[in-house]
């Protein structure tokens, strides 16, 4: 009736995904998983509908944790590769994800780098850790290291409230 694509849970009248032709090419469906066959499946039902699809790995909920998703992926580079590999070999737009800093810069490019062989479009990095809380600042220096040792664009997530927060961001980042 107003246009909208819906994505209904199966056997309800549950909408868990709604978007519409104008946003076709603007929006990014993201994701929690912790299995790559059903990451695919998830992303091929909505892949037609959506510019890009993005799997979060740096949700420090409680309920991601506990699923396997989100930062629980961290310490799981193979299962990142697997979810991110079986998702470029299948899909025919952009793939990208969200992590957040690890234990030591040095851990954090390691995975970033890892991340990149499978051929995402970009990585989101959040510059807290597991542990840190919204009231922590951001550790955009860390983010700089996962720039300087990337080819592909890293977008920069953590303490960015304003216009100004962009300049700030790209100075303190390199780019």
């Amino acid at each position: 009736d107003i246009g909208s694509i819906d994505f209904v849970e199966k056997g309800t009248h549950n909408v868990v995904f709604r978007t519409c032709h104008e946003e076709k090419n603007r929006v990014v469906f993201q994701m929690g998983t912790s299995n790559a066959e059903r990451a695919l499946t998830a992303a091929q039902i909505v892949c037609k509908d959506v510019a890009a699809v993005d799997i979060n790995m740096g949700c420090p909920k409680s309920f991601s944790i506990s699923g396997g998703m989100g930062a629980a992926l961290l310490t799981r580079p193979e299962l990142i590769h697997d979810i991110l590999t079986i998702l470029k070999r299948n899909l025919d737009i952009p793939v990208t994800c969200k992590i957040r800093l690890l234990k030591s810069s040095q851990e954090t490019v390691e995975l970033a780098q890892q991340i990149e062989k499978t051929g995402v479009a970009a990585l989101a990095v959040h510059g807290r850790r597991i542990a840190d809380r919204p009231r922590d600042p951001a550790k955009w220096n860390e983010i700089a290291d996962v720039v300087a040792a990337l080819s592909i664009p890293v977008i920069a997530n953590g303490d960015v409230f304003g216009y100004d927060d962009f300049q700030r961001i790209k100075v303190a980042t390199g780019r």
